[in-house]
């Protein structure tokens, strides 16, 4: 028990360290409790984080911030007005028409795989075949449902999606404008002995913003490179892909992988087996390809360097916690870990080699 309080007694001594992990322990919680309520300033936040990469590109062209701001955020929303009159009913009439014809595409998997178990019976089972198909069905029934109902329990979405698009680009325009002053502000509730805090805040602040800015301009160009290929090619389910193959890279590792499937049977279902359907399956498996290997490195050079099994790590612990929000947010979340055990780390070697 002694050399337990005398352990206690060490730690507690660094106040430095116990300023960081209180003041880290109340935001999680503020996170925790709070954070469906904070959803509108988080979302905001991580705009903000967007936009203000490109105000300051216009920053170094001597182009005034409020001015900077302005352009910027008048860009943001035609985008968006663009999104919402010309993109989203086409994506809507494009799931629609899959719900629609996902009958059909049941029935020809199903033709299919009886006539691959005709030719292999020996290696596949065919009662197992049957549930597989069935359970398939049902689960393809029940997304259709989901995806065509329209009634008065909807109606709370429609109103919050509302109230987001009115106080979103608020919180952003003032993020951004009064950004230092909200600072100063918000150092007022923290502890006067925040060294420790500063430089993880610091940190944590550059890694965040090239993760965030990085992602967003990924996943654009890899969506819109999906959906123009595809597009050219003639492939029904084009915008829906390129849609789909955008968000997966804010998912890592997982999203490239999921999102493969609906790659592999659209395309499947288009053309069969055949060449443009190979030809198709080769495109996509390009932009991986060139989105990981030229892409990546480039957006994301300044991030900090994570273990790949860390990162699954932080997908299955912050999803667990946040759901799909804390599996986009992992690797942020990841890099703040390794942060603060990287100073308690630092303490402790310290405290080791100091003399006694």
């Amino acid at each position: 028990m002694s050399q337990l309080r005398e352990w206690i007694r060490l730690r507690l001594a660094d106040t430095e360290l116990v300023m960081l992990l209180v003041s880290l322990l109340a935001i999680f919680s503020i996170l925790i409790f709070f954070g469906a309520m904070l959803a509108p300033l988080l979302l905001a936040i991580a705009l903000a984080y967007v936009l203000d990469g490109i105000i300051d590109l216009l920053g170094r062209c001597r182009v005034p911030r409020l001015l900077a701001i302005f352009l910027t955020g008048s860009g943001a929303m035609l985008l968006l007005l663009f999104l919402l009159l010309a993109v989203l009913p086409l994506l809507t009439e494009q799931i629609g028409r899959l719900v629609t014809h996902a009958p059909q595409y049941v029935q020809a998997i199903r033709e299919n795989l009886h006539q691959l178990q005709m030719n292999h019976a020996e290696w596949m089972n065919p009662d197992y075949l049957q549930n597989l198909i069935a359970a398939g069905a049902g689960k393809l029934q029940e997304w259709g449902g989901q995806l065509l109902s329209f009634s008065i329990a909807s109606i709370p979405g429609m109103i919050t999606l509302l109230v987001y698009a009115v106080l979103v680009p608020v919180l952003v325009f003032f993020l951004l404008k009064d950004e230092e002053q909200i600072i100063v502000w918000a150092q007022q509730f923290l502890p006067q002995n925040r060294t420790l805090l500063n430089r993880v805040w610091t940190e944590l602040d550059h890694q965040i913003g090239n993760y965030i800015r990085g992602k967003f301009w990924e996943a654009m160009a890899v969506g819109i490179a999906m959906y123009l290929v595809y597009w050219w090619m003639g492939h029904e389910y084009a915008l829906l892909l390129g849609v789909l193959t955008g968000l997966s890279v804010w998912i890592p590792f997982v999203g490239a992988a999921v999102v493969t499937i609906p790659v592999v049977l659209l395309s499947f279902f288009q053309w069969g087996w055949s060449d443009m359907a190979l030809y198709s399956l080769l495109a996509y498996g390009v932009i991986q390809a060139l989105d990981a290997n030229l892409m990546v490195p480039w957006l994301f050079s300044e991030m900090v360097n994570l273990h790949p099994i860390a990162i699954v790590v932080a997908i299955l612990v912050f999803g667990s916690m946040w759901g799909v929000v804390g599996v986009i947010v992992a690797i942020p979340m990841a890099a703040l870990v390794k942060s603060v055990l990287s100073i308690v780390l630092e303490r402790r070697q310290s405290r080791e080699e100091a003399p006694k």
